[in-house]
């Protein structure tokens, strides 16, 4: 089972999104874990403090390193556990569908959440954490992201969508987008489905199918037609 620890400031957001519908259901039956740690527990004084000024003068707040140090520790990490560390920040690494592939083969997902003007950079680098971005814009904190990639890697565990081979069509697998996908009504607002998606064969259907991802991903996202065709 996937164990995913998430830290954050604001423990209330979960599970949101993620205790909802096919990843829901799996959360219900075991297939994955979350735990919430709120990085409050952790506060310095009577207040709870996790965040203070930043050396150098500028504005808005740094978390502390000794508070996430000791949210880390606070959490039981067996030796023979799997344990990566993941922190989200518009400075990251962009997320791809091969780091969802990477990161479920992982036993333990220890997430942390930023929020103000960020985390103090001597923990990330002392401790460990994989520095990751959702992409190129800034969100108020790390807590929408964490959703984000907690929901693209539970629903490739084994047993959470219904049929498996789904993923091996999804976009980006192949560094493709996903063909056109249709069902009833056959005709709406004039338009028709294609005559060859009802025609039963499977093999033209395929090639069609093929074609329309190809097509799709030229002329929306050249960089990954440009993979493509070298893997190709």
């Amino acid at each position: 089972m996937l164990e995913i620890k998430i830290l954050t400031a604001y423990p209330e957001i979960f599970p949101g999104a993620l205790g909802h519908s096919i990843l829901g259901k799996a959360l219900e039956e075991k297939k994955w874990s979350l735990d919430i740690v709120n990085l409050h527990d952790f506060g310095i004084d009577e207040r709870k403090n996790i965040d203070d000024e930043p050396f150098g003068g500028g504005p808005g707040m740094v978390i502390r390193a000794d508070v996430v140090e000791n949210a880390l520790l606070s959490i039981d990490y067996p030796k023979d556990l799997k344990r990566l560390l993941i922190y989200l920040t518009p400075s990251g690494r962009p997320l791809k569908q091969s780091n969802l592939l990477e990161f479920i083969e992982f036993n333990q997902l220890i997430i942390l959440c930023g929020r103000f003007e960020g985390v103090d950079a001597r923990v990330i680098d002392s401790l460990g954490f994989k520095e990751i971005s959702i992409g190129d814009y800034v969100l108020a904190g790390g807590e929408v992201a964490a959703q984000v990639l907690v929901e693209g890697c539970v629903r490739l565990l084994p047993g959470v969508l219904g049929r498996s081979e789904s993923i091996l069509e999804e976009s980006f697998s192949k560094n493709l987008l996903e063909y056109p996908q249709y069902t009833k009504p056959h005709k709406w607002e004039k338009k028709e489905v294609p005559d060859l998606l009802l025609s039963g064969d499977h093999a033209k259907i395929k090639h069609w199918r093929l074609t329309q991802s190809e097509d799709i991903t030229r002329r929306r996202r050249p960089d990954l037609w440009e993979k493509y065709k070298k893997n190709k």
